[in-house]
């Protein structure tokens, strides 16, 4: 995900809490979506690793910015922007929203399941993973897929902390850790 997720987990988690007590979890979804994006943006990037940047005015500029783009903000998403400024994790805000979205999608029993591939899969194979993995993890599965070369053949498969590993050059891993032993 990124280098900050294990900062971002206890955010996520109470983020996650809050907005589950309010019945808010769309609203801090799409705020959150919002507001990683602004954080990824490369010129806010580097304003936000600027070390004059005083913490209040950061939060101040990020607020504003969140405002213009259409957000609508409650005082507890200013909190928590004025807090990441405090400690230094604007920069989190993407992987705060990720993983956010991920225990929103357990609550609803959903799950994002991710597969990397050696070439394109066809709708017939997309829909008998999409299968396996329902029945395999008890969730309604939405798959995402990627083409990635570097795999020779075979497939990774990724759903949440699960990996599936079924490609060529894992196993090619494998075979030389094992010859190397």
């Amino acid at each position: 995900m990124s280098d900050f997720e294990t900062a971002a987990r206890p955010y996520a988690r109470a983020i996650f809490e809050l907005a589950s007590e309010e019945g808010k979890l769309q609203a801090w979804q799409d705020n959150l979506e919002l507001a990683a994006s602004i954080a990824a943006d490369d010129g806010v990037s580097a304003l936000l690793q600027q070390p004059a940047m005083i913490p209040g005015d950061m939060a101040g500029l990020f607020q504003s910015v969140m405002q213009g783009a259409g957000a609508e903000l409650d005082a507890d998403f200013d909190n928590l922007v004025s807090l990441l400024a405090e400690n230094g994790r604007l920069a989190a805000l993407p992987a705060i929203a990720a993983l956010f979205e991920t225990l929103k999608q357990e609550a609803e029993g959903k799950i994002e399941v991710r597969v990397r591939s050696a070439h394109e899969l066809s709708d017939e194979q997309q829909q008998r993973i999409a299968a396996s993995m329902a029945k395999r993890l008890g969730k309604e599965v939405s798959i995402t897929t990627e083409v990635d070369d570097s795999l020779i053949a075979g497939a990774i498969v990724t759903a949440g902390d699960l990996v599936i590993d079924g490609s060529a050059s894992g196993r090619m891993d494998k075979l030389a850790v094992a010859l190397n032993k």
